[in-house]
């Protein structure tokens, strides 16, 4: 378990360059809200997500206000789930519905951010 959460951080790293400078989306931030989903985004978890894990998801979403800053999330999110083979597709692609939040994105390495309004 611990070298997974080592290559999560190392991957954060790497995702830290990649959204743009001047956008008020924050990849430390959303590192720190979405890192107690870590567990269940692997399967580890159990069959639902840690309260924990949907307090940082809340977090993160209330935290895109605009087309810019959600493309900015969804970018990080897809570059994570890219680059990290543990993710589950089908626990990721439920986490935000399991949450109960709703957002136009998911965490997926497939998705068009682009395309998010």
């Amino acid at each position: 378990m611990k070298n997974v959460f080592v290559g999560f951080l190392a991957l954060v790293a790497i995702m830290l360059m990649i959204v743009e400078p001047g956008q008020t989306f924050s990849c430390n931030d959303a590192t720190n809200q979405i890192a107690p989903c870590l567990n269940y985004i692997i399967g580890q978890g159990g069959d639902a997500p840690p309260t924990e894990c949907c307090n940082g998801v809340r977090a993160l979403v209330s935290s895109v206000p605009t087309t810019p800053d959600r493309r900015a999330a969804c970018e990080w999110l897809k570059g994570a789930a890219a680059g990290f083979p543990a993710i589950k597709d089908d626990l990721t692609n439920s986490l935000f519905k399991k949450c109960g939040v709703s957002v136009e994105f998911s965490i997926s390495k497939d998705i068009n951010c682009q395309t998010i309004p």
